[in-house]
Parts: structure tokens; C-alpha cells; sequence
């Protein structure tokens, strides 16, 4: 049985194929790939591309609500579609014991670029769900 990570780094099925032959792809909605994602925060990710060379979607944050922490392997790009976000950035210093917070408010229709490596938290401070596109390249 397949599990999700069948998936990420090769959606849309069908792509290399389509690489190969050199046409195009289409995803409509109903075929983009969504997954609840984190260990302890549970957050909804729907990717609408996941390939070896970059990955593109959605997530969703309830009010209230934060993500997991997580870090790429790529600079992540992100814009605010709903709501507001605040993202934590979580930057080692070469004392193992300190490290540097830094919190950012981004508002719908703002963007915002994690580089490759920064250690990172989503946060829903408002009253409604948040959503935010997202762009990641090359690895995730």
C-alpha cells in the first residue's frame, strides 16, 4: 500500500512521462494532492505540484491555531491568500544553548522568502482560517 511519501517529490503522477515526451500538464483542482501534515499541530497541505525541482500549494491554519516547526532543503516563498500569519524564524547561533527568535506578521496579499536552512513556525493569531500559497525550490 502507498503511503504519502510515495507521493511528495513525484506529483503529479504522470509528470516525468510528460517531461519525456515534452507536453504539457494540467492539474485541475480535484487532482491536487492534500495531506494533513505535523506531528503535533495538525495542518492541512495541499500541493498542487511536488517534483525533484520544486513543490507548490496550499495550506490552511485555523484561528488560533500554529504549525509544527519544519525547515527545507529550498528557499520558500510564501503569499498570504486569507487572513494574516505570523511566522517565527528560528536562526541557530554558534552557541548550541542560545538561539535568535524573530516574528513576522504577514497580511493578506503580503509575501514572504524563508531562506534555504532557517528553521520556521506558522502562526494563526486571528479570528478566521488563514490561508497562504507557497512555493519551495529546489528540495523540500
Amino acid at each position: 500500500m502507498k503511503t504519502i511519501n510515495d507521493f511528495i517529490g513525484h506529483w503529479p503522477q504522470g509528470l516525468e512521462e510528460a517531461r519525456k515526451e515534452k507536453r504539457h500538464v494540467h492539474i485541475p483542482k480535484e487532482k491536487a494532492l492534500t495531506v494533513i501534515h505535523g506531528k503535533e499541530n495538525k495542518t492541512k497541505f495541499t500541493f498542487y505540484i511536488s517534483t525533484d525541482r520544486c513543490h507548490m500549494g496550499k495550506f490552511e491554519i485555523c484561528a488560533g491555531k500554529h504549525s509544527d516547526p519544519e525547515i527545507h532543503k529550498g528557499d520558500e516563498v510564501l503569499m498570504i491568500l486569507k487572513g494574516r500569519l505570523q511566522i517565527m524564524v528560528l536562526n541557530e547561533l554558534e552557541d548550541e544553548t542560545a538561539v535568535s527568535r524573530k516574528a513576522y506578521e504577514v497580511n493578506e496579499g503580503e509575501k514572504f522568502i524563508i531562506p534555504e536552512g532557517y528553521k520556521h513556525q506558522y502562526f494563526n493569531l486571528g479570528k478566521g482560517m488563514t490561508e497562504a500559497l507557497f512555493a519551495i525550490a529546489p528540495g523540500l
